[in-house]
């Protein structure tokens, strides 16, 4: 047994052990040594353990081992999938191992607002049940640990991305304000130059597949031919051919990015190049060197500005060119898809658009002259006023089918029948005095009332007249195409005022609106067919019989074309609009789909050329 003098220097001896662990966790330099520090300290204050591990979940989701004590070279695969069961079902977790009934295997996962980042593992010595919740209670206390170094990684990742965000924004500022590519260019190099703490900075712009250097900083013009340039846009083609940044000396080992280009520029100090890409293309790439190797912040931050100010450099290098170098340009990024192998589907959408380019040019189709079309009576007679006068009666309005002799309206005609009375008065005291005078044998005065009395029958003549003109009635069997006087009973109407218009039943015509610059293929006698809006499903066939004169409409100068239907219904009615084609004759497919616009490029040159 031990004395109690070997006991007081045990417990010296693991007390000074275990503040050696505190002070190792307080000076921690890194995420690494503190999560070493604080499993050992772990381990330190529970019983007879013999391995442990410690898994963390990485920026990816990935849970990875953090720390392994006490070898951390020491093999723990065999509790991986205890260490996944606690992670899968949140909760402390223990078991015997098969084949070691003196061995425990205890689990804790690390949890933090009901998210699982991390679990410790403990393969330590078999206890009983009230040792066991002493051991979770160690590890709960403990975990507070670990939450605190994620807590710190949090605010360090946080206060590094905004840093590199205002970093980004000043410079995105600061380039905005150049007016010129190459000043924006250069004032790029100067800003990475001053903010990043490097000792020159050089810009390149890819050009026809090459990267050219365009601007270096505290310099206000490139030498290219010299050695330095070369060797920069060597290193700037080595990056933009792996599509990558690379540095060198790399601040991780095993990056796998080739540095050879950036191994002889870089000598004694740092090298790192930044390609600038947008849509999966690389436009160009920077390139820092520095007297000191770059280390992971230096290169975060470094992407994030390159990253942000890529989009406004390329729409500033595309400004930059005129018509011919953005049509060159365009050119060239359609070559380049046609030649990439990973863009299949631009290749075979390419090559049909290809195909169907040549199908059109050889195909022949029939080509049809469209103009808007209306339906109109071939005989369409107005009714008018016949006297001035009032409306006293409409029988009809428009739209109505009528037959010959139909009561249409009629006219106000007490004034005329007032008229007729007093001239039949007239006539007959005029006759009455006429055969007077012939009995007296008074020739002379009986030849004055012999006119009077003709006078007098005449305008009785002229006033019945009137009466029957003031009932208006159908000429013919058609329908009304226009005019409605039912709302306009008593209203006054002068003589000559069309008050009615009809048209035939089955006698219509068609009237197209052809554009001016379609007007030269349109010949008589040639065949069409007509769509209503009405009559969508049915097409009606029509020849041309008249080339009308040219009328505007809505700013448009269109020709007046008169057609007769072939066919008629009886669901056509005046008024009805729709779509007429003529048939012109064979052409080309692509000719027809394309001459309206070389006819206005052709028209457009006639009047710029001088």
């Amino acid at each position: 047994m031990r004395t109690v003098a070997q006991q007081d220097v045990g417990d010296l001896r693991f007390g000074a052990a275990q503040q050696a662990l505190w002070q190792r966790l307080a000076n921690a330099g890194d995420a690494a040594e503190y999560c070493h520090a604080w499993l050992a300290l772990q381990c330190a204050q529970i019983d007879q353990v013999g391995t442990a591990f410690l898994l963390l979940r990485d920026e990816a989701g990935t849970f990875l081992p953090a720390a392994v004590w006490p070898d951390p070279r020491a093999d723990v695969s065999h509790m991986g999938p205890f260490a996944q069961r606690c992670l899968a079902e949140r909760r402390a977790i223990s078991e015997r191992p098969a084949g070691k009934e003196s061995r425990l295997y205890a689990a804790w996962p690390l949890e933090e607002a009901g998210e699982i980042f991390g679990t410790v593992v403990l393969d330590l010595a078999a206890r009983a049940e009230p040792e066991l919740q002493r051991l979770w209670r160690a590890l709960h206390w403990g975990s507070g640990r670990i939450e605190v170094l994620l807590l710190r990684r949090l605010l360090q990742t946080r206060a590094e991305a905004t840093e590199r965000a205002r970093l980004t924004l000043d410079m995105a500022i600061s380039i905005g304000e150049q007016p010129r590519f190459d000043e924006a260019l250069l004032q790029l190099a100067n800003e990475l130059a001053q903010r990043l703490a490097c000792s020159r900075v050089a810009v390149g712009i890819e050009k026809r597949g090459r990267i050219r250097l365009r601007a270096l900083s505290q310099a206000a013009t490139v030498e290219r031919r010299s050695e330095f340039s070369a060797a920069i846009e060597n290193a700037m083609e080595e990056a933009a051919d792996q599509g990558c940044t690379v540095v060198h000396p790399p601040p991780v080992e095993g990056s796998g990015a080739i540095a050879v280009a950036h191994r002889d520029l870089a000598r004694q100090g740092g090298a790192c190049t930044v390609v600038i890409s947008l849509r999966g293309r690389c436009i160009g790439a920077v390139t820092c060197l520095g007297d000191a190797p770059f280390d992971a912040a230096f290169v975060a931050a470094a992407e994030a500005a390159i990253a942000l100010l890529a989009p406004n450099l390329a729409l500033r290098r595309e400004l930059q060119h005129w018509f011919a170098g953005r049509a060159a340009e365009a050119l060239r990024a359609f070559w380049r898809g046609c030649r990439d192998p990973r863009r299949l589907s631009f290749r075979v959408g390419t090559a049909l658009a290809a195909l169907l380019l040549l199908w059109l040019g050889f195909a022949h189709g029939e080509y049809r002259v469209t103009g808007r079309a209306v339906i109109e009576g071939e005989l369409q007679r107005a009714l008018v006023a016949p006297f001035d006068g009032f409306v006293a009666s409409a029988e009809a309005k428009a739209g109505q089918r009528v037959r010959a002799g139909d009561a249409l309206l009629s006219l106000d005609d007490r004034d005329l029948k007032l008229d007729q009375q007093r001239w039949l008065a007239e006539a007959e005291q005029a006759e009455r005095k006429y055969r007077d005078a012939l009995a007296r044998h008074d020739r002379a005065n009986a030849r004055i009332l012999a006119a009077e009395l003709a006078e007098a029958r005449a305008q009785v003549a002229l006033v019945e007249d009137r009466l029957t003109r003031a009932r208006i009635v159908a000429p013919f069997d058609g329908i009304l195409v226009s005019g409605d006087l039912s709302q306009m009973l008593g209203t006054p109407v002068e003589k000559g005022k069309v008050l009615l218009e009809i048209a035939p039943l089955d006698d219509y015509r068609v009237i197209l609106k052809v554009p001016e610059e379609a007007i030269r293929e349109v010949r008589l006698d040639q065949q069409g067919e007509l769509v209503l809006a009405g009559r969508v499903n049915e097409r009606i066939p029509f020849k041309v019989r008249n080339i009308g004169v040219a009328f505007a409409e809505e700013g448009e100068n269109l020709f007046r074309v008169e057609a007769a239907l072939e066919t008629t219904g009886a669901a056509l009615r005046p008024g009805m609009e729709g779509v007429g084609k003529i048939a012109i004759g064979e052409r080309r497919l692509l000719w027809i789909w394309t001459h309206p616009f070389f006819d206005w490029l052709r028209l457009k040159l006639w009047y710029w050329l001088p």
